[in-house]
Formats: structure tokens, C-alpha cells, sequence
């Protein structure tokens, strides 16, 4: 799998949702979305143009989206809620992908690709 590929699902996911969400979230959260969206695919097009920065650029966004997301009390109320309606079980699904399984992906295949080229030297 292409290293900027999980970049572009978190990208991808989290944009859904905030579109979901515009209008339930305050503002700044929105906008922290876009924020978020943009340096996600950023990130994504420097790995596919080989940029050094991108690699970790894409590595401290998936560590700060699991992060975020993991010490978020109403990350964890919603994951409580899951199931008790077809949107809200959408948005969580869509958490799920954006902010831990494709950052979580990412994280991996960066550790894998590290550890070739340092043991390739």
C-alpha cells in the first residue's frame, strides 16, 4: 500500500464528518477541521512527491489524531452512543477511520518503511 493512502482516508473520514457536524459543533471546531483536513492531504501529496517532511509531517498528525481523540471525554461519550441512532452511529464510524484506524495504518507502514531504509544503510 502507498504510504499516503491512510493519509487520504483520515483526510477523507474527517472531512465527512465535519461536513456532518458543521452545524452541531461550535465554529472553531469546524474550523479546526479544515485545519486538520488540509494538513492531512498536504501531508499525503509531499509522501507522493518523496518530500522527506511529508513522511513525518504524516507521522505527528496520526499520533496527534489518536491522541486527540483518545483523551476527548465527548470522543468517548459518542463511542457510548453508538448504535442509538443511524447518524450517530455514522459519525462514529467515520471517528473510528479518521481518527484511529487510518492514523493507526499510517503509523505502521511508516515504522516499516523506517526500519528498511535504516537497516538498507
Amino acid at each position: 500500500m502507498k504510504l499516503f493512502i491512510p493519509l487520504i482516508g483520515s483526510a477523507i473520514s474527517l472531512g465527512i464528518g465535519g461536513i456532518l457536524l458543521f452545524s452541531i459543533v461550535p465554529f472553531i471546531l469546524s474550523i479546526g477541521t479544515i485545519i486538520a483536513v488540509s494538513l492531512f492531504l498536504i501531508s499525503a501529496y509531499l509522501i507522493y512527491k518523496d518530500v522527506k517532511i511529508g513522511y513525518y509531517l504524516g507521522f505527528v498528525l496520526s499520533l496527534l489524531a489518536i491522541i486527540s481523540s483518545a483523551t476527548s471525554t465527548t470522543h468517548d461519550k459518542a463511542l457510548l452512543s453508538f448504535g442509538s441512532s443511524f447518524f450517530i452511529s455514522i459519525l462514529n464510524i467515520l471517528m473510528i477511520l479518521g481518527f484511529y484506524i487510518f492514523p493507526l495504518t499510517y503509523i505502521i507502514l511508516f515504522a516499516k518503511k523506517l526500519k528498511r531504509s535504516l537497516t538498507n544503510k
